[in-house]
């Protein structure tokens, strides 16, 4: 069987394939700045508590001094893939992508733990990292309609694959070894989405433990060990198990740069109540709404982001919270905006008044405008009066409809790194990830994020 007659095949020839001068500009400056905003939430990650555990369990067990681990110490590579990896999925803030559910906190944390163990060009990690985007992406254009559904969580199932490639370009590996290194990562595709209904942190792990399976499945393939090739269309592969598919990959994924359509995230909550928000934010700038007016706040929906992101009214832990448009809005009307801290805090989760304001939200399923993005919403407050405000939101800040600036990614990063980095480190590291299309490895970074 010839590498290109399968999808594993395809997928790994383009990958070993690609070389750093085939990326568009646009693509290595979107990949940058993908790396920098995983990074700073990595850094964020390290002052949470619901991911300490991961740490304490990593710390346990330590590996050979390969790899940093965000935080301090160093271990092999595929442990402080986990623990970055982790770190980034840690609070609901690291990136989002129509088809492939959020990528960098699988595949960044694999491509620079190897890429710093053996210490690799800059210039091919910018290559890794927007190689295992285009992998969750071409992935998820045939599987994540139906993975919503089902209630697979597409950032586990995806992005051992994601991962995997990241892992393999960094390695070196050749066509047939990366073929064989995802039919291995497709044994630890899972991840339930249940956490949506009743909370678990352990939704954390997902992009953590993807991380890890990339790294371990590309260095068994170099040592020869073997998958199974038709891990994708196969009779028992991706597509059928998870998206109950035969279909092949759309033309038109394979011709558009995944990469580009990777969305980032200003609120630390699901994608799917970004836009709502957007538009309470707008309503109280432009109508100064007095909370103890409110009688109703309906918000119209995406029918799936009515049970994924609207579904819980009464969080119990910080996934709960984040998974809450309720604890959101009343969040916003309370505190005047959406802290990542205040979502970590147990004494907010049942603050009266933010359950108050949170228990007059009333979502319902809305048909989409066609040609708008579904992360669309329809936000109307109705006031003691009688009267009402409302306001339509197409997309949201930071989506590719309303792409974030250069200057919103490096403000991001700086609220997350601080009173952890000092300026001058935080400084250090915007710079050296920018200078990534050079020839200087991820050394100087991981000194400073080891630190």
């Amino acid at each position: 069987m010839t590498d290109d007659k399968t999808v594993a095949g395809r997928l790994a020839r383009w990958v070993t394939e690609l070389r750093f001068d085939d990326l568009p500009a646009e693509v290595v400056q979107r990949t940058k700045q993908l790396i920098l905003d995983q990074i700073g939430v990595q850094v964020l990650g390290t002052t949470l508590p619901n991911v300490q555990p991961v740490r304490l369990a990593a710390a346990a067990v330590p590996g050979p001094p390969e790899s940093t681990v965000t935080g301090g110490g160093r271990t092999s590579a595929a442990q402080a893939a986990y623990v970055n990896g982790t770190l980034g999925h840690s609070c609901e803030y690291d990136d989002a992508h129509g088809a492939a559910w959020h990528t960098a906190s699988a595949v960044v944390p694999a491509a620079l733990a190897l890429a710093e163990r053996d210490d690799v060009d800059s210039r091919e990690v910018i290559t890794a990292v927007a190689a295992g985007v285009q992998v969750m992406g071409l992935l998820g254009s045939v599987t994540t309609g139906a993975m919503v559904a089902n209630g697979w969580h597409g950032s586990k199932v995806l992005g051992v694959f994601g991962a995997t490639a990241a892992a393999g370009r960094v390695l070196g590996l050749t066509t047939t070894e990366l073929r064989e290194a995802l039919g291995i990562a497709g044994s630890d595709a899972s991840g339930t989405m249940e956490y949506d209904r009743s909370g678990g942190e352990v939704k954390r792990l997902h992009a953590g433990s993807a991380a890890r399976a990339g790294v371990e499945a590309a260095q068994l393939a170099r040592l020869g060990l073997t998958g199974p090739a038709t891990i994708f269309e196969g009779h028992r592969g991706v597509f059928r198990l998870f998206a109950q598919t035969e279909a092949p990959i759309p033309d038109a994924a394979w011709e558009r740069w995944q990469v580009l359509d990777t969305i980032f995230r200003f609120y630390p909550m699901v994608a799917t109540v970004h836009a709502p928000l957007d538009a309470i934010r707008h309503l109280r700038e432009v109508h100064a709404v007095d909370p103890t007016r409110i009688r109703r706040i309906r918000v119209g929906l995406v029918d799936f982001a009515v049970g994924h992101g609207a579904g819980i009214t009464r969080p119990t832990d910080a996934i709960s919270a984040q998974f809450s448009l309720a604890y959101g809005v009343g969040l916003q009307f309370v505190t005047g905006g959406n802290a990542p801290i205040d979502y970590f805090d147990p004494s907010r989760w049942y603050a009266t008044e933010i359950l108050a304001i949170g228990d007059l939200v009333d979502p319902y399923p809305m048909p989409i405008p066609a040609g708008d993005p579904v992360f669309s919403a329809r936000v109307d407050i109705e006031l003691s009066d009688g009267t009402s405000v409302g306001h339509y939101q197409a997309g949201f800040h930071g989506h590719t409809t309303r792409p974030a600036s250069p200057a919103d990614i490096e403000e991001k990063f700086r609220a997350n790194v601080s009173g952890v980095l000092t300026a001058d480190e935080s400084r250090a590291v915007i710079s050296a990830v920018e200078s990534f299309d050079g020839r200087d490895g991820v050394r100087p970074i991981a000194e400073i994020l080891r630190r």
